[in-house]
């Protein structure tokens, strides 16, 4: 694996499987992960374990969805809908990543999203305004 954008659509396209292991040769032993607000993971042991506790609180449902990517040498930043299921059905959470991949990896993964969303979504408030009409 060498191509960064190649790398990390394989790697977003994997959540749909809901099996950390599946993701871990994709992370660097050191990689750090961080949804921004919370706690950053260090290491992969620690970022499988992250994303173990995000497909267990969404069981029925976890995905991402790339709209778009772009790549400027070994940073790719996607925009995405990370799809979990809410009392209205499957529904998308607008988020922005940003990864850089070296030597084959992901060694770092920021997503910036409103972490406040998927919690109106699962009380079923109407959120159709807070999320871009293109979605």
């Amino acid at each position: 694996m060498s191509d960064p954008s190649r790398i990390v659509r394989e790697f977003c396209d994997l959540m749909a499987k809901r099996d950390p292991e599946l993701l871990r040769p994709f992370l660097a032993e050191d990689a750090l992960y961080q949804n921004t607000g919370m706690p950053a993971s260090t290491g992969a042991a620690a970022v499988l374990e992250n994303l173990a506790g995000q497909f267990a609180a969404f069981p029925d449902s976890y995905e991402y969805k790339t709209i778009n990517l772009a790549v400027d040498g070994d940073v790719v930043l996607t925009e995405r809908l990370d799809m979990i299921r809410t009392p209205d059905g499957v529904r998308g959470v607008p988020v922005m990543g940003a990864f850089v991949v070296r030597d084959g990896v992901i060694t770092r993964w920021t997503d910036y999203w409103d972490t406040g969303l998927p919690a109106k979504m699962m009380t079923g408030e109407d959120t159709s305004v807070l999320v871009p009409a293109a979605y």
